[in-house]
């Protein structure tokens, strides 16, 4: 059996020994190796699938981690972390105590920044060359900006200083394979589009393969790129866009041809008194039919979403009360950032095509949109994984709740979600949520909950946002029919002597075990679901409150600011200061990846350990009361 030469690789170092046809094979056992750990566990594949050569290009060409590659997303980082030393390790990403599915910096001196969000690497770029240069550091830095970043606004902040900066020894390396996690939209992806269908494209790429094969040097191949591109550029006129903002334009390129993207990277290292831009073509899934073949699908394939019951998601179920909504009420929308299929308003949209809007990852847009569309008189929902609504905290404070617009926000992936880890938990939208005047928050226990909540929200004429969690729900019965709820008002699931367990959203579930597990020791747990973060529910807490003098709050939410604090506010308002109160939650900690049956217990946030912090609430009460 050969021995792979992947084997031997434990550091970018190893790559430049290896001939062009070494570096192709050891692309596919690269390739190889992703795909049997990612299709059985989980994890970003299309997109690292489509940059297994210029990962290892780049490698060849710069000196990391001298040199600063910084990847937008780092979800794309898996072949870079195989050749940086972490083959070994790598069939454990994503698992508690592996490695991250991000880039992390504690992990290996190459990965420059924990980062998750989309559009933030051309500005840690730009600010990470700044330093370079204050410290006269002869080193490189490179952006490799992809995979949808460039549909963010924040990018083109950030090409728009890096253009007045214009840095010495910075490049950007447009990696384009026309997506995010749905289709990318917008200017750009047109663009694209008119180049690879133009028919001067794929000749270009026939002759480059067959004319570099031989020509001893790279320059005869650079100046038909050059050619060729300046020929383009008279055809396209979009190609014109990055020689107008500054930047020394160079491509397209095929991502997928090593000696192609490496000829033109070392070319870009020659000072031209701009930026250089590298235009790199890859293919979303590349090597892998069925990732090729439906790269939304395979963006992030096979990620355990819940409980396996065969209930219907949290996210399938706000699509269908939106459908129903949106047959009698032509004024109602849906929006998303690149994530319709996640947030299940690609189902809508195929019934709704004119009136469901994805403004790729542009969050901060997303909400502003929706409050234009309010004030002229539609009903937006604006869908956007809680992780991601955080980018829009201004917009959402200054031009919704500030305009007491009636635009309704589904924080979805709200709590704990998983493998994704730090980047993506759903941490805190209580906390930015609950101090922003004219909103009503609301968080469902259960698929039914969730379908009124919907409902409700669409009736109620000011901001009204929902959090709802990750993955399948409860298996709950459907009503036939959504309803409006009285804003405001929870109810008793089950009464009890000893504690009042107050639960919001999926914990309710897990306290329902808890006090099933406490009723066999005789500990009687009363259940409240308030429903609504607020307003609270301030009579039924206080009645609870006062029957057991010991209540126990619990959320998927950072305690600080959070749905305890929340009730501990009201009480104090209310002058009730002889109850004791415990707050279940997420701590003052981004909490690392796993899985998410494993992080909620870690936090004391599944059945086991909510009954175990009763007990030592109990316990506490006995030892204070006198003998």
């Amino acid at each position: 059996m050969p021995t792979r030469l992947l084997d031997g690789i434990d550091s970018p170092a190893d790559l430049k020994a290896l001939s062009l046809d070494e570096l192709e094979r050891l692309a596919q056992e690269v390739r190889d190796v992703i795909i049997s750990v990612i299709v059985e566990r989980g994890g970003h594949l299309a997109s690292n699938l489509g940059v297994v050569e210029l990962t290892m290009a780049l490698h060849r060409v710069f000196d990391s981690p001298t040199d600063s590659l910084v990847w937008d997303t780092t979800n794309q980082m898996y072949t870079h972390k195989i050749i940086t030393g972490r083959r070994d390790e790598f069939d454990s990403i994503r698992l508690e105590g592996g490695l991250s599915g991000f880039g992390e910096p504690q992990e290996s001196p190459h990965d420059t920044l924990s980062a998750g969000h989309a559009g933030t690497g051309l500005s840690i770029a730009l600010g990470l060359a700044a330093g370079a240069a204050n410290r006269q550091q002869d080193s490189w830095t490179v952006a490799i900006v992809g995979d949808g970043a460039m549909t963010s606004g924040s990018s083109f902040e950030a090409i728009n200083n890096i253009a007045h900066l214009n840095p010495e020894r910075f490049l950007v390396v447009l990696n384009d394979n026309g997506m995010s996690i749905s289709e990318n939209i917008g200017f750009l992806t047109n663009w694209r589009k008119r180049v690879i269908t133009h028919p001067e494209f794929t000749a270009m790429l026939d002759r480059m393969r067959s004319l570099s094969q031989k020509t001893p040097t790279g320059e005869l191949l650079y100046r038909i790129v050059k050619r060729f591109n300046t020929g383009l550029a008279g055809l396209i006129i979009p190609t014109m866009f990055w020689k107008e903002m500054g930047f020394e334009y160079l491509g397209p390129v095929d991502g997928h041809d090593l000696k192609q993207l490496e000829l033109t990277l070392r070319q870009a290292r020659n000072p031209t008194g701009s930026v250089p831009l590298v235009h790199v073509v890859t293919h979303k899934g590349h090597g892998y039919e069925p990732a090729e073949s439906n790269p939304v699908q395979f963006h992030q394939p096979s990620s355990p979403l819940g409980s396996g019951s065969g209930a219907p998601t949290y996210s399938s179920v706000v699509a269908q009360t939106l459908t129903r909504i949106m047959r009698e009420d032509s004024s109602v929308v849906g929006i998303s950032a690149a994530m319709l299929e996640g947030t299940g308003l690609a189902e809508v949209q195929e019934e709704f095509p004119t009136r469901i809007f994805d403004v790729g990852i542009a969050e901060q847009h997303a909400v502003s949109m929706a409050a234009g569309m309010a004030a002229g008189g539609l009903s937006p929902f604006v869908s956007i994984y809680s992780t991601f609504l955080q980018r829009a905290f201004d917009q959402i404070a200054h031009d919704i709740c500030l305009q007491n617009l009636p635009v309704t926000l589904i924080a979805d992936r709200a709590g704990i979600v998983g493998e994704d880890g730090k980047t993506h938990h759903g941490a805190f939208d209580i906390s930015y949520l609950r101090c922003l005047p004219n909103t009503v928050i609301a968080a469902p226990m259960d698929e039914n909950e969730l379908q009124h909540l919907v409902y409700t929200a669409y009736r109620h004429d000011a901001p009204f946002a929902i959090r709802i969690p990750r993955g399948a729900g409860t298996g709950a019965p459907l009503d036939s029919e959504p309803r409006e709820l009285p804003i405001g008002r929870g109810y008793v699931l089950e009464q009890g002597t000893d504690v009042v367990l107050v639960a919001v959203g999926k914990p309710v579930q897990a306290a329902v075990e808890a006090a099933r597990m406490l009723a066999d020791e005789g500990i009687s747990c009363g259940i409240v679901n308030p429903l609504f973060i607020k307003p609270l529910d301030i009579e039924l807490l206080l009645g609870q409150a006062r029957l057991t003098r010991r209540v126990v709050t619990i959320e998927e939410n950072v305690l600080a600011g959070g749905f305890g604090s929340a009730v501990l506010e009201a009480f104090a308002d209310a002058g009730l200061s002889d109850v004791s109160v415990h707050r279940v939650g997420m701590p003052d900690a981004f909490i690392e990846h796993g899985t998410a049956a494993d992080q909620r217990h870690r936090l004391q946030l599944d059945a086991a350990g909510i009954a175990e912090q009763i007990r030592g609430v109990l316990l506490a009460a006995a030892t204070e009361s006198p003998a």
